[in-house]
């Protein structure tokens, strides 16, 4: 059964009046002797926070304070710290969204509920949708993850129409950054997939995703939630060794920490930045490469020029990647597919090749089609 969680036994039984109730822009926690390390850790959580609100703001200046964003809110610790920390910072036109997965019965009502009080609390706008991730799953041939991942994006874009917004926060961490690069790391995924999640990115509908949690660690995070005693829901799910990024996050991380005699999240982020920085350089040469050489042919198809052929096939795969889910609209374009269109490059190569969504790619002379 669910339970609201606190961080102390002195927290457990109300949200502080003035953090929440009744209240659109809760204070900061005030220092206290007694509070020493959690307090600093607050402290370092809000000033991480307010330098990615602010690169954000660089990055897109009609995101503003009073502009309207959507906030995607769970009910668990890490959503509940990003609401109240935002609306402590001033935002005044959060729609809050929820998505109801009903995986996990009562619990999942509990947590629907739990995150329209708190909606209330803040004088915010609840929107909250209830998908059937399971029976989507089945219907859509999708692990659960994929489902409810696409239900997300889903219910995201309809509120992004709805609200006449484009952006929506989300709560994603530095150890949820350093799981999914892991994850990545074991699928065998290149510079792309370890570079991890990006402070911001756009999808093809034009709905920017943007995460000012992604340099705050977990521990500053349950301290921001100790200091401010804010109330958070439980998901049962988050320990179970069922789950591959429970596995990831419970035991494999620790242990590599304990291996390497140090913090390895932070070394893992390191990477990431490190391969970004390398992604970024690739990306750029194979932006001028497509326009410098006009490789797009009016009726979509991309040309096999004698420069695209000298070029790397590191700008290869990204010019072909880009082409297939940018501009042809092929779904789930992963390393085997771009693999896969390498080798029709090739003299002996195929002249045809799957992809999904029941499309193929087609070679012929010097030219690769989309059919």
């Amino acid at each position: 059964m669910a339970a609201s969680s606190s961080p102390s036994r002195s927290a457990g039984t109300s949200v502080a009046k003035k953090s929440a109730e009744g209240a659109r822009r809760p204070k900061r926690a005030r220092t206290s002797k007694s509070a020493g390390p959690d307090i600093a850790l607050a402290r370092r959580f809000e000033e991480k926070a307010a330098a990615a609100l602010a690169e954000l703001q660089r990055l897109h200046p009609e995101l503003t304070p009073d502009s309207t964003a959507l906030v995607a809110i769970s009910g668990g610790r890490d959503s509940v710290a990003l609401l109240h920390c935002l609306v402590a910072s001033g935002w005044k036109h959060l729609i809050v969204s929820h998505l109801d997965h009903q995986l996990r019965g009562r619990e999942s009502d509990g947590d629907a509920a739990f995150v329209k009080r708190l909606t209330k609390k803040f004088g915010l706008v609840c929107e909250v949708h209830r998908e059937d991730i399971a029976a989507r799953s089945k219907d859509k041939k999708q692990s659960l993850e994929t489902a409810a991942r696409n239900a997300r994006d889903a219910f995201f874009h309809a509120l992004s129409e709805k609200h006449t917004t484009p952006h929506v926060f989300l709560a994603h961490h530095a150890e949820d950054n350093a799981e999914t690069i892991l994850g990545n790391l074991c699928r065998g995924s290149g510079l792309h997939g370890i570079s991890g999640m990006p402070l911001s990115a756009t999808t093809r509908k034009g709905l920017t995703k943007l995460r000012p949690l992604l340099e705050t660690r977990r521990a500053e995070i349950d301290a921001y939630l100790k200091v401010h005693r804010l109330q958070w829901r439980e998901d049962s799910s988050n320990t179970s060794r069922a789950h591959r990024r429970n596995r990831l996050r419970h035991d494999v991380l620790p242990m590599l920490s304990d291996a390497n005699g140090r913090d390895v999240v932070e070394l893992i982020l390191r990477t990431a930045r490190l391969a970004t920085r390398d992604e970024a350089c690739l990306q750029e040469t194979a932006t001028h490469l497509v326009e410098q050489e006009r490789l797009l042919a009016p009726d979509g198809s991309l040309l096999i020029t004698s420069e695209f052929k000298r070029a790397h096939s590191a700008v290869q795969s990204r010019i072909l990647k880009h082409w297939l889910s940018e501009l042809r609209n092929v779904p789930l374009v992963g390393a085997y597919e771009v693999e896969s269109a390498l080798a029709m490059l090739q003299p002996d190569g195929p002249a045809k090749t799957n992809l999904h969504g029941g499309l193929h790619l087609r070679r012929k002379a010097k030219r690769l089609w989309v059919e």
